[in-house]
């Protein structure tokens, strides 16, 4: 049986009650939202301005925005402060329209179609959304198909994680499923390899060949990938470390995994 999947991260519509609507999301930071307006990857529902910021960014930002259709409203920096979950806001944030969800079927059908099938990242209970949003601004940086995540457990996908992301959120097919075990044997039975970052991984990745089509796990930050999603995987690797630290953030380590599977692919 398909499993159900739900919206990725939930912010109220300004202007309409927690009962009435919904939106998927919010982004927040000039860069973060020039970008959703110029690759028109997703529709905002509106923008908001904190008051007293009128910069040239913000004024070339909502002029694109006015251009588009997207409603702008002007409001009080503690409210736009406590709608972002962050005050790294730099004034500006702005309100997804809802999109239809991507099943894990469809998005793996995507996938499959496109030749040569590019890697796909599958994230085992990422918990802080700076790191999320960095790993899926390096999965946008080099070309990865998606990220896969937990619907619990797991940081969703917030103003903080977009701001993080640098755009990469709209460059990037998301799938939150339910249960990420039985989403690893999906992925496994239509063909993919799973292969699992660990620091006591057998092979380190640099003599590692990665096959295709892949998919790339990484695992809580401290703990690494949890034990039952371990076992499904078909190989653990190592990043090779020469200092005295012998571990890396887990975004880092993503993007140095993501670099190697280029390297060598290319």
């Amino acid at each position: 049986m398909r499993q159900r999947y739900r919206p990725l991260a939930r912010t109220a519509v300004p202007g309409k009650t927690s009962q009435e609507q919904w939106v998927s999301g919010a982004l927040c930071g000039i860069n973060t939202i020039r970008e959703a307006l110029e690759t028109g990857g997703r529709a905002l529902e509106t923008i908001w301005v904190a008051e007293g910021k009128g910069s040239k960014r913000i004024r070339e930002v909502l002029a694109m925005a006015a251009q588009r259709g997207t409603s702008i409203a002007v409001v009080p920096e503690p409210r736009l402060t406590e709608a972002a979950g962050t005050s790294a806001h730099q004034g500006l944030v702005a309100f997804l329209v809802p999109t239809p969800l991507l099943s894990l079927e469809g998005f793996m059908t995507r996938l499959m179609a496109q030749d040569p099938v590019p890697p796909v990242v599958i994230l085992d209970g990422i918990k802080d959304p700076r790191n999320l949003g960095a790993i899926i601004r390096s999965a946008a940086a080099f070309g990865t198909g998606g990220v896969i995540l937990p619907m619990r457990r797991a940081a969703g996908i917030t103003a903080t994680v977009a701001k993080a992301a640098a755009g990469g959120l709209e460059h990037v097919a998301l799938v939150q499923v339910t249960n990420l075990s039985q989403s690893v044997e999906r992925l496994k039975q239509v063909g993919f390899w799973v292969v699992g970052a660990d620091e006591q991984g057998d092979a380190p990745c640099t003599s590692f060949v990665f096959p295709t089509p892949l998919g790339l796990v990484f695992g809580e930050e401290g703990k690494g990938i949890s034990p039952l999603v371990k076992r499904h995987c078909d190989a653990l690797v190592r990043i090779p470390l020469p200092g005295r630290l012998h571990s890396l953030n887990v975004s880092v380590a993503a993007a140095v995994l993501f670099y190697e599977v280029m390297r060598q692919r290319r």
